[in-house]
């Protein structure tokens, strides 16, 4: 069994279940010592398996170069915090698989959505020598674009508070960037979807302020906003208000990659392993997405943001400035939950755990994670299109053997499903949106293997009960139209991807 390439809309839901039926972790002393942090280094290069595993059942936990091996993700980059201070870093395989060329710690990734709160750190340390409103309307404030009106016009504003938070209600989830020898857009064709921009235009369709919807969309007019009121671009502005303050020599907007990093960088798989055709993309959409960096610069990003909203003189940014970056702007404190750059882990009474990000370019993955009381946190890079499921498997490991994250290992039990029950779900589903693809399920014990080729090969999934299935990696699939002794006739994936029962195809 074997994931090819994982549908972007299939996320890994956070799970805070106890691990049930799996060997005990180990757990380490608190205040390291060097040999110490030897030790969790190579405790996190073992024992990981999939995040969902099934109750009673024995656990095949394996090396992190096995998983690597699966996933097909050449290099993985980890960075470790503690109490705000870099512990340690480690690395495994190779950062270009015909050079051989092993990844290490100064290694450079594309940090994709990671982009976004560093961004938003350079907006906010630029508006402490400098008034902006960041509850103003946009339109005000844009000096070589206007964002065409919409149905609250006048009502309620686009603001660049609401804009960093998502809560502005602006389109456009993220950016696929623009492959070697691709006309790059302007960030105005960007934001009017026209060519040779590849994404459609960025508009307001939900009331601003209502809800959270992540849109990089809404980032890349920020943006535009902070270079007009600026008028100096983004590369110039992070370097001078946060790279070189708080000493990130390893990372830079430029894009393509800027001579100085591109001497040590990774190069980008997809996920059937191959290099991604013509290498790292570009990204016209630089604060949403084309920051290049370390695991360890991204930590000492948050580590100034962290000792800054804790009061602890930083040199860089203000305690004021730090606790709106951290403040939750979104209408409930329902996760997810999102200051200004940062998403924000809140306990049940409001309260910060933690703050961070993911990141997905084209070949790359990221996650970045700190908590605020602690100090405690991580950074993951990886040059694969199925570094995340890599990513997830190392937060359940970090959560196991130094208790620093959110991700636990699921433990699900399998319910038991006869054959006349299961032929109900067998057969071939239609998906037109987001792709064209057949989805075809074949009967396996107590489950299904399904295979929605080029994008799934072969993945397994178990029955939960109720028409609901599960895969180890996380993923789900439930039926509907199912009566008793019915055919069921529409599949659902996660992200609502769903597909429509093809009795022709069956037969043919």
């Amino acid at each position: 069994m074997k994931t090819r390439k994982i549908i972007t809309a299939l996320t890994l839901s956070l799970c805070l279940t106890s691990l049930l039926g799996c060997a005990e972790p180990e757990t380490l002393p608190a205040s390291p010592s060097p040999a110490e942090e030897s030790k969790e280094a190579t405790l996190l290069k073992t024992g990981l398996a999939e995040r969902i595993r099934i109750e009673g059942q024995e656990v095949d936990f394996q090396s992190l170069a096995q998983r690597q091996a699966l996933y097909n993700v050449p290099g993985v980059s980890v960075a470790y915090m503690k109490n705000g201070q870099l512990a340690w870093t480690t690395q495994s395989g190779v950062k270009d698989l015909t050079t051989e060329l092993v990844v290490d710690e100064n290694t450079v990734f594309q940090a994709g959505s990671i982009s976004k709160p560093a961004f938003a750190a350079v907006l906010m340390k630029y508006r402490q020598d400098n008034p902006i409103d960041l509850d103003n309307d946009v339109n005000n404030l844009l000096t070589s674009w206007q964002l065409p009106e919409h149905e609250w016009t006048g009502q309620e504003v686009v603001s660049l508070r609401r804009l960093l938070s998502h809560t502005a209600g602006t389109t456009v989830h993220g950016f696929p960037g623009y492959a070697a020898g691709e006309p790059v857009p302007t960030l105005q064709q960007v934001l009017e979807g026209v060519e040779p921009a590849n994404t459609s235009a960025v508009v307001v369709d939900l009331q601003p302020g209502t809800q959270m919807r992540y849109s990089g969309g809404g980032t890349t007019l920020a943006q535009l906003t902070l270079q007009d009121i600026a008028n100096e671009p983004l590369p110039t502005m992070a370097q001078r208000l946060l790279f070189t303050p708080i000493g990130m020599t390893r990372s830079g907007f430029e894009q393509p990659i800027s001579p100085k990093l591109s001497n040590n960088m990774a190069t980008p798989y997809d996920g059937d392993g191959a290099p991604v055709e013509g290498g790292a993309h570009t990204y016209a959409t630089l604060a949403a997405a084309g920051m290049w960096s370390t695991p360890s610069d991204m930590l000492k990003m948050a580590s100034g943001v962290r000792s800054a909203y804790l009061g602890q003189k930083t040199d860089w940014i203000s305690q004021a400035t730090a606790r709106e970056m951290l403040t939750n702007n979104t209408p409930t404190n329902e996760a997810p939950n999102v200051g200004i750059g940062f998403f924000i882990n809140m306990d049940e009474d409001g309260e910060i755990l933690g703050f961070g990000h993911g990141g997905a370019d084209k070949g790359f993955m990221s996650q970045l994670y700190l908590e605020l009381d602690t100090g405690n946190g991580y950074a993951i890079m990886t040059n694969g299109d199925n570094g995340s499921q890599l990513i997830s498997e190392l937060e359940v490991r970090l959560k196991e053997v130094l208790d620093v994250g959110y991700s636990q290992a699921e433990v699900k039990k399998l319910v038991p499903i006869n054959q006349t029950e299961l032929s109900k779900y067998i057969g071939t589903y239609v998906v037109t949106d987001p792709v064209n693809v057949d989805i075809v399920l074949q009967e396996a014990k107590n489950g299904f293997v399904l295979n929605a080729l080029p994008y799934i090969e072969n993945e397994r999934y178990f029955h939960e009960g109720e028409g609901h299935f599960f895969a180890k990696n996380g993923s789900s699939v439930r039926f509907e139209d199912d009566a008793e002794g019915a055919l069921a006739k529409t599949l659902v994936m996660d992200g609502n991807i769903r597909g429509v029962r093809n009795s022709q195809r069956e037969t043919q």
